[in-house]
């Protein structure tokens, strides 16, 4: 065995140029897909962490099909309370409206809520971008989604008049302009709960639920409980919630797939070309070593070993190119109008799962000429046929 490691370090070492090829190949394509296997992951999971964040809860309880509010809210708040395993849960109500600043006006949506509920839920009335957040006892001001405000060319401060899908109409200040990275940011209006309530003229009502439990991952256990208890039956979990999304990101993981494959059948037919003319060149070495004693198997191992040899350099190149990559989009995400920054993610299984399937590639690679050296006939070989 050291013999045959002996014979592929010295064929290496004499053909140093040739060989960097094959090690950069290599490096590109195993950093290739560490920094696009990153950078899509990086995608999903930013946008798993801000529906969590901003619009939804670990479960989300939503009127039946043919309802357009849940009714008898504080009975199902009291039940709530009283399952062991559910932390916190936040009504709201949506509806719909126009909101005038001076001569312009814009359809909205109403996302009415209460701010301490639904701080201990979500993180939306954090996200502010300029003024400041909705208090619990206010009931004359408001938040307005920041394309909102461009669109009507307001500011923290002003004073809005606001219509009710009832026909109701009052003036509201603004407190703040809300910047989430998700759908609330087009034309959303947040305000206090019990006050879209009475403008709205329902009581004991809500449009959804968020419910936030112990552990996320058994909201399906919950999900049924939860359906029992309140006497539901249209419940989502945060899965379900992001299904669609995660359906269009399974579309652009095939896309990444395929030119991960593009990238290491390239790799693998240049690997296997610079292989097949290095042993072509060296018939005549060839049939010395097999003059001298090594058999067709061995010869076979020479090359083989060489290949891996050249594959482990390039991994572990390739991966230092890829983790550094990987990095810096992490750090220097993309920027996106309507999401927000989206950035790629590190994980250690990026490293693993690009270096098995490098090394795969590899071996496949080597098969023929490796196969082809060991076929080589003695004689034809010594005399450079």
């Amino acid at each position: 065995m050291s013999a045959l490691l002996f014979y592929a370090k010295k064929d290496i070492e004499a053909n140093k140029k040739t060989f960097l090829f094959i090690i950069l190949a290599i490096s590109l394509v195993n950093a290739n897909i560490i920094i696009l296997n990153g950078t899509m992951d990086g995608m999903v999971n930013e946008f798993v962490d801000r529906t969590m964040e901003s619009t939804s809860g670990h479960l989300n309880v939503y009127p039946e099909v043919n309802d357009r509010y849940i009714e008898g809210l504080g009975i199902k708040e009291q039940k709530l309370n009283k399952i062991d395993g559910v932390v916190v849960f936040s009504p709201r109500l949506a509806a719909s409206g126009s909101l005038s600043y001076k001569d312009i006006s814009k359809p909205i949506k109403i996302m009415a809520l209460d701010p301490l509920k639904e701080n201990r839920v979500t993180l939306i009335l954090s996200k502010i971008d300029s003024g400041e957040t909705l208090n619990s006892d206010d009931r004359t001001g408001i938040l307005i989604s920041y394309k909102l405000a461009d669109e009507l060319k307001a500011k923290a401060g002003d004073d809005v008049n606001l219509l009710f899908e009832k026909g109701t109409l009052k003036v509201y200040r603004i407190r703040g302009i809300i910047r989430t990275g998700m759908e609330v940011d087009k034309n959303t209006v947040i305000m206090n709960f019990e006050e879209a309530s009475e403008q709205l003229g329902i009581n004991n009502m809500a449009s959804m639920i968020l419910i936030k439990i112990k552990d996320k991952t058994m909201a399906d256990y919950y999900k049924d409980k939860i359906s029992m208890e309140l006497e539901v039956s249209n419940i989502k979990t945060w899965k379900q919630e992001i299904e669609a999304f995660v359906s269009s990101m399974d579309t652009f993981k095939e896309i990444t797939a395929t030119i991960n494959i593009i990238g290491l059948f390239a790799a693998a037919v240049l690997v296997g070309v610079i292989l097949y003319i290095n042993i072509n060149h060296k018939k005549r070495q060839i049939g010395i070593m097999k003059a001298i004693g090594l058999k067709d198997s061995q010869v076979f191992s020479v090359y083989f070993f060489e290949a891996i040899l050249l594959g482990v350099i390039g991994i572990l190149i390739g991966s230092i190119i890829g983790y550094f990559g990987t990095k810096y989009l992490e750090a220097h995400p993309f920027i996106d109008p309507v999401t927000g920054p989206m950035g790629a993610r590190f994980g250690m299984y990026l490293l693993y799962d690009s270096s098995i399937v490098v090394i795969l590639t590899v071996i496949l690679a080597v098969m023929y000429p490796a196969i082809f050296a060991g076929r080589i006939n003695i004689i034809k070989a010594i005399w450079g046929e």
